[in-house]
């Protein structure tokens, strides 16, 4: 075989190699910390949960306000984002009330919340929405008239804290594994008093 013929075998073959590496490197960098590394898809739910209260007559467009994560966000068993994890919402647009029974208008996104030093972006921010299983809901719109007429009180839309939203990873990631105690020693700790909490109604 000529010089001339193997040269595009060796291209290919380097080529192949190259990729290989690339596609490795990730793995060995939490490999030299001792971090194990998990793969978090894109589009994956978040369940977060104000900490400030939002409102059309308040608030203007630019404002951050404080969100955290309110439930674990698993790759199969595995935690990659702990509940409590912090984070920034934005609002994009806001309208006051007017004259003429004029409505308010409100409209906010979930920006990205902290895993350690990273910054997991986020977006398709559904706010009203509690629970991974309604993130594709009726409710993902963000604009805060119609479905969300229970935060309008006078033509002013005020989003309380605590209120739950669903939003997504915006890109796939890799985070690393967290730590966290089985669900069953944390239902342990306030187990004297969890019946009657369940069944306690709740007042406005």
């Amino acid at each position: 075989m000529s010089c001339g013929a193997g040269a595009p075998i060796l291209r290919r073959m380097l080529a192949r190699r190259v990729a290989l590496l690339i596609s490795t490197l990730p793995a060995i960098a939490g490999a030299q910390d001792g971090t194990a590394l998990v793969t978090v898809p894109a589009l994956t739910p978040v369940v977060v949960r104000l900490e400030e209260a939002v409102s059309s007559n308040k608030n203007k467009p630019g404002d951050r306000f404080r969100i955290t994560v309110a439930e674990d966000v698993r790759v199969g068993d595995t935690v990659v984002i702990p509940a409590g994890s912090a984070g920034e919402g934005e609002v994009i647009h806001a309208a006051r009330s007017g004259a003429g029974g004029k409505p308010g208008e409100l409209i906010v996104v979930a920006r990205y919340v902290r895993v350690g030093d990273l910054e997991v972006r986020l977006r398709s921010f559904a706010l009203g929405v509690a629970g991974k299983d309604h993130s594709n809901d009726a409710f993902a719109s963000s604009f805060l008239i119609g479905p969300f007429a229970m935060f309008v009180k006078g033509g002013v839309i005020t989003v309380p804290a605590a209120t739950l939203g669903t939003a997504k990873t915006a890109l796939e990631s890799r985070l690393p594994v967290v730590a966290s105690p089985p669900p069953a020693a944390v239902g342990r700790t306030d187990e004297s008093n969890k019946g009657e909490a369940e069944h306690e109604p709740k007042m406005d």
